[in-house]
């Protein structure tokens, strides 16, 4: 995963702008989780509402990222979800400067591929250390119910994971 000091670019062939979005903090336990994919189930049925793989989709992302803090750090997270017309961003914030690293696994490992699965479910996976303390994982997955996005004239490749 490649880590910045400033939020990944919007998406070089993605013309349109936020349509809306949500924030919420959420405390370092596990007893929140409920809340998070509720939030995020009914924020994805008002933004998307014709888009049934979207919302499994961001529903495993916010789920394996919001567990991420709750397991690996010792303070409060943040879930932020922006809708754009071509997909979800999704991003959470923690208040650990720890970054991420995934290690090799073996097949009985009941853990550790969180990371793994949502690097497989997004168009672009990038995390952002904070300014003063935390970081930021950012995420976007694409909107399969849209049209394709056409390659970038430059010549970049899609999709963009940086890790």
């Amino acid at each position: 995963m490649r880590t910045t000091t400033a939020p990944p670019p919007i998406h070089p062939n993605d013309t349109c702008l936020p349509t809306d979005s949500l924030s919420l903090s959420f405390p370092n336990d596990a007893g929140c989780m409920a809340r998070i994919r509720s939030a995020t189930g009914a924020f994805l049925r008002r933004t998307h509402p014709h888009d049934r793989a979207l919302l499994g989709d961001a529903l495993l992302v916010v789920t394996e990222l919001a567990t991420n803090v709750v397991r690996h750090t010792d303070g409060p997270g943040r879930l932020t979800l922006t809708a754009h017309r071509r997909g979800i961003g999704i991003e959470v914030s923690d208040t650990s400067r720890a970054l991420p690293a995934p290690a090799p696994l073996a097949p009985e490992d009941l853990h550790g591929r969180g990371l793994l699965l949502v690097a497989a479910l997004t168009e672009s996976l990038t995390l952002t250390l904070d300014p003063g303390s935390g970081k930021t994982v950012h995420a976007l997955l694409p909107d399969r119910t849209a049209a394709p996005v056409p390659p970038d004239p430059r010549g970049a490749r899609r999709p963009h994971r940086t890790w």
